[in-house]
């Protein structure tokens, strides 16, 4: 056990990542069940509808979430220390669905100039497309963040240590900023990893 930020009492990462969101079956076993199945059984179909209604807490369609997933992002949202969390097959899916969601056509987003190539694609080229305005600023230039702010700006977004020229960011200056003018930042933590570092605890808003 350690004390965190806070001075409460925290399990150790190693701890988090061994026990953190495990789910076991009837059968009791002692390290994580891998579920194949695509549906689940239901009890009745008040509690099939539940499901399909998001008011019944259990797993319904393997495209949605299974147990498997499910202790993963438990798992890593406890490593995060974040309140969930959501698995993607890939990198550039979280990415791309952590820009896109909270954005619509009309707004804006400003993002610093280091970032993966894919990001940079996800940014200039993709936002675009769907009627999201995009700047790119020195992520280390704090006045340049709040120069790029405009009245439709709704995300900032940002690489720390940035991939692959390992610029590192302020991330708790940018998110102040960030809160001052009510934006959501959005932070990929490629790098670090929550070993290293916890944007969420910096004042990220999505990591």
């Amino acid at each position: 056990m350690a004390n965190d930020a806070t001075g409460a009492t925290a399990l150790h990462p190693e701890t988090l990542l061994v026990h953190a969101g495990t789910l076991r079956s009837q059968y009791g076993e002692t390290s994580e069940a891998l579920f194949l199945t695509q549906g689940h059984v239901y009890d009745s179909a008040e509690q099939a509808e539940g499901r399909f209604l998001n008011t019944d807490p259990g797993f319904q369609y393997g495209r949605l979430s299974n147990p498997t997933v499910a202790m993963l992002e438990q798992r890593m949202a406890a490593f995060e220390g974040a309140e969930a969390c959501r698995a993607t097959a890939t990198g550039m899916a979280a990415v791309t669905a952590a820009v896109m969601a909270p954005v619509r056509a009309g707004d804006h987003v400003v993002a610093a100039r280091a970032l993966f190539g894919s990001c940079r694609y996800v940014i200039e080229d993709h936002l675009p497309r769907y009627g999201v305005e995009s700047t790119l600023v020195d992520g280390t230039d704090l006045a340049a963040w709040r120069a790029a702010i405009k009245p439709n700006t709704k995300l900032f977004f940002l690489e720390s240590p940035a991939n692959p020229t390992l610029e590192v960011i302020d991330i708790a200056a940018v998110a102040a900023i960030a809160k001052e003018a009510g934006v959501i930042l959005v932070v990929d933590n490629v790098f670090a990893t929550p070993l290293y570092q916890r944007p969420l605890a910096l004042g990220a808003d999505l990591v």
